[in-house]
Order: C-alpha cells, then sequence, then structure tokens
C-alpha cells in the first residue's frame, strides 16, 4: 500500500494536539490456561497466570493518539472508585492530559473484564451504568472539553453509549467546535445519528451504518444510499465506512466516493480497531495531510492493530513498514510490544526460540547462528543490546554499528522473526517474560555462563549451545581491521 507522506505526517505529529472527548473504559484482563470442566457446572476452570488493565474506549483512542506521537488531551467522567484512580494514574503515566476527567460519585466506573484462556476469550464481565451523567458533572465536563478546544487541530467524539455524551452535551460542544474550527471526528453509538448534527466526519463500520440508516451495505450502492442519509440527518462534511476485509469506503460532500482496499494482514483480535482508525484519521486531518490520505493511513494502522491481541496501538515503525512494503521493519518490537506477540504465538502453539547478544558489527558468523537458532524451533526472537550496555559490556570502540541500524539489519535477516533492544545486562527480565522453549548461545559460553539458563531451566525450557564458525567474531574481524 502506498501511503504519501507517512514520514511527513509523523513528523508533524510533534506539534500537533487532538483532543478525546467520550466514554472512559477500564479494560480488566485475566489471562491464563484451561484443562479441564468445573465440578460445579459445565463451565471450564481458567488458572489465572496474570492479569492486566488497559485504558479502553475513549481512553485507547487518546493513547492511540499519544503512542503516535501527537499531544492528546481527554475528556470524559469516572467513578469515584479504585478503578477510576487507576484509569486516570495510567493516563497520566502515558502523559496524556487528563484536566478534563470529570468524578461523578454516583457511577462506577465502566470496566469491561475479559477472561481469556489460550489466547480465546471465555466470558466478559462489565460493570457500568450507561444512564445519563448527572447533570452537573456533565455541566463541568463540557466547560472543560470547550476549553481544551483551544490549539487543537482535530478532536475525536468516542461514543459508547455509557452516557457521557447526552444530546444537548453533543450539541454545545459541535458548535463550540465550530467556532473555534476544529473538525470534529465522531466514532458513532446506537441509530440516532441526528445527535451528531454539525461534526465534521463520522466513522461507523458498515453494520452501523446499516442500522443507523435501513440501507444494506454490502454493495457499493446501498454503501452510497447510507452515506447521503448520513450526511442529511448530520449535516458533516464526510462519511467514512470501515468495512474490515473489505477496507473502507469514504463519502466526502459533494464529491466522488472513494474505495479504499484493506492491507492483507492476519487477523487476531478486532477489539479496539475503531479507536485505532477514528485516532488517525483525526490527526491524518490534523496535520494537514487531507483526507483521503488520511482515510488511507487510517485503514493501515487499524490493518496493523487488528493483528495484535486485545487493546493495542500501533508504532511509528509499523507505520512506516507498510508504506515502504518494507516486512523487515514490522518484526521490529519494543519490550510491551512483544509480551503481546509472545502471547499470540503461544495461542498459536507456537515454539519459540529466543537468543540475545551485541551482534555488532554483523558477520557470516551470525548469519550462520541465526540460521541454526531458528531451525530449533518455529519463531526466533531475538534481544539486542542497545549501545550505552555495549560500550560498558565491550568497551571502545565498541559498538562500532548503532542500535537503530543494527536493528534494522537484524530484521532484513530472514531467520529473524521478531527482534527487541534491551537496556539490562542481561536477559532475565525478557526471558521471564517470554518464557522461551528454547534458549540459545554460541559454544564459546559454557554452560553455567549462559545467562538466564536457571530461569528456562525451572519452567521446563531447553538451552542449547551451538557451535560457531571457525576463527570469525567480531574481536577478530576488528583486530585484523587495525592490523
Amino acid at each position: 500500500m502506498a501511503l504519501p507522506n507517512v514520514e511527513q505526517f509523523q513528523n508533524a505529529l510533534s506539534e500537533t494536539k487532538v483532543l478525546v472527548v467520550g466514554d472512559l473504559i477500564l479494560d480488566h484482563y485475566i489471562k491464563g490456561t484451561t484443562d479441564r470442566v468445573s465440578p460445579e457446572a459445565p463451565v471450564p476452570v481458567v488458572l489465572c497466570n496474570s492479569e492486566e488493565n488497559l485504558p479502553g474506549g475513549a481512553a485507547n483512542v487518546a493513547r492511540n493518539v499519544r503512542d503516535a506521537g501527537c499531544s492528546a488531551l481527554l475528556a470524559g467522567v469516572v467513578g469515584n472508585d479504585a478503578n477510576g484512580q487507576l484509569l486516570v494514574s495510567q493516563l497520566r503515566a502515558l502523559n496524556i492530559d487528563t484536566k478534563g476527567i470529570a468524578t461523578d460519585s454516583g457511577r462506577p466506573t465502566t470496566t469491561k473484564t475479559r477472561v481469556v484462556a489460550q489466547g480465546q476469550q471465555m466470558i466478559r464481565v462489565d460493570r457500568e451504568n450507561s444512564a445519563p451523567v448527572a447533570a452537573e458533572t456533565l455541566k463541568k465536563l463540557l466547560q472543560s472539553s470547550i476549553s481544551a478546544l483551544k490549539g487543537c487541530g482535530a478532536a475525536v467524539v468516542s461514543d459508547y453509549g455509557k452516557g457521557c455524551l447526552p444530546p444537548d452535551f453533543l450539541a454545545d460542544f459541535m458548535v463550540a467546535a465550530r467556532q473555534k474550527g476544529v473538525p470534529v471526528f465522531v466514532d458513532p453509538k446506537g441509530r440516532d445519528y441526528a445527535r451528531y448534527r454539525g461534526c465534521f466526519a463520522l466513522t461507523p463500520n458498515a453494520r452501523e451504518a446499516q442500522e443507523a440508516t435501513g440501507f444494506p451495505t454490502n454493495t457499493p450502492e446501498g454503501l452510497k444510499k447510507a452515506a447521503e442519509a448520513i450526511q442529511k440527518l448530520t449535516d458533516c462534511d464526510c462519511v467514512v465506512i470501515t468495512r474490515g476485509s473489505e477496507g473502507l469506503a469514504l463519502f466526502p460532500k459533494e464529491q466522488d466516493a472513494q474505495f479504499v482496499a484493506a492491507t492483507a494482514r492476519e487477523v487476531f483480535d478486532v477489539t479496539g480497531a475503531g479507536d485505532t482508525f477514528v485516532a488517525h484519521l483525526a490527526m491524518g486531518v490534523a496535520t494537514g495531510l487531507g483526507l483521503q490520505p488520511s482515510a488511507e493511513l487510517a485503514n493501515a494502522a487499524a490493518g496493523i492493530v487488528v493483528a495484535k491481541s486485545g487493546v493495542a496501538t500501533v508504532l511509528p515503525s509499523e507505520l512506516i513498514a507498510v508504506a515502504r512494503g518494507d516486512s523487515s521493519a514490522r518484526k521490529i518490537c519494543t519490550v510491551s510490544s512483544l509480551a503481546t506477540v509472545v502471547e499470540r504465538l503461544r495461542a498459536a502453539n507456537k515454539k519459540i526460540v529466543f537468543t540475545n547478544g551485541c551482534f555488532d558489527f554483523i558477520h557470516a558468523g551470525h548469519v550462520s547462528f541465526l540460521q541454526s537458532a531458528r531451525a530449533l524451533g518455529d519463531v526466533l526472537i531475538l534481544a539486542t543490546n542497545t549501545d550505552e550496555v555495549i560500550a560498558r559490556l565491550k568497551g571502545a570502540p565498541r559498538p562500532i554499528i548503532k542500535q537503530n541500524q543494527r536493528l534494522r539489519l537484524l530484521a532484513a535477516m530472514e531467520a529473524v522473526d521478531h527482534i527487541v533492544l534491551f537496556s539490562d545486562d542481561t536477559p532475565h527480565n525478557l526471558l521471564e517474560t517470554i518464557k522461551p522453549d528454547v534458549l540459545v548461545k554460541g559454544s564459546n559460553y559454557s554452560y553455567e555462563q549462559v545467562e538466564g539458563h536457571e530461569i528456562v531451566e525451572a519452567y521446563g525450557g531447553k538451552v542449547v549451545r551451538l557451535e560457531l564458525l571457525e576463527n570469525i567474531s567480531t574481536d577478530n574481524l576488528i583486530g585484523q581491521m587495525k592490523s
């Protein structure tokens, strides 16, 4: 997919602000395994291995905005409870502006608990009150939302139908946004789209557009009729109907429709894809990309996020990789995103091989080693040290090749499936997170010298020492160059 000006877009994000207004949700995950049925009822018993809390709803839209490198301001409502405090503290840790968040003591923080075993969601439990938020709280929320519009390039209304966005609130907010020249992008909920009147763009999926208008959306003609009906109801400048694996349909006012194909990717989890889409559409327009390029960008971002598990966001490097058609750049992970990758691999019963090292001044010995390591399983995860760690461990003049260049070189190798940069002196923390089936090092290390061998042994993993090519090493090559 050719995505115009992606790097220009990302460079402009640091100077851009986007306001997100809407229903705040805490997504709570209980993750574990199941291999038996309860004697009390015909239901599976899940043995909990871990729990995780993530920003959801409008909070996830703001997280997508911030993770892309854009300034994010968030306005919404939480309850006066532990989950509300947890959500706000998480958002602040992400450097999201939370001054627009109001507290309502009369309602709980909306929380969705998902129980996941072997990568499959078993059940979801919701804690919420979808009645309208108290009038006094809404008044404060409207004031803070309108005040936050100053200096913003775009605003997103993220409606999950949890009582935070009644019609009168939306009407006043839309008027204020238009007066300030801030385009409002709406991710809608329900069938009454007239309450979004005055927005710049709506982003329903095909099912939502059909339910709101009554027109079938499985043909171009039906999509056009649905979009025209939505434009008549809302007086919006653009309707973007997302179509899952079929891409999207873009209907600017008084212009020809544009159909954008989806990026071909494995769909693992659609949770949060709409949040990612509307966030990137708004950011694209805010940075001056224009509607169609912004829609293509948002489409690509949503395509990336559905290949991840749970509520996820898109890394800048991943978007650039799609724009360049560079599949190797997608291999580069952060420590947190690698945990999601591993979870997906475990669900697919893949045998994971792990190795780590400096991999500085890459040579034929490295290539041979990585090929042999990859042959020991289904997936090879490689962790390479940061420049700072290499300089401390190896001394001058190392590293020869700086970390960003090393990442690209290693990611380009066919034998490497995923690569992560780590700043610890040892891989112990990574091994605890990944729990690889096989830990691989070169035969120049004794078994006891292999860092983390005791961790891998403890959970039943295997440690393998591979023979290296004779007389080929980074130190030898540097010595030859000096002589």
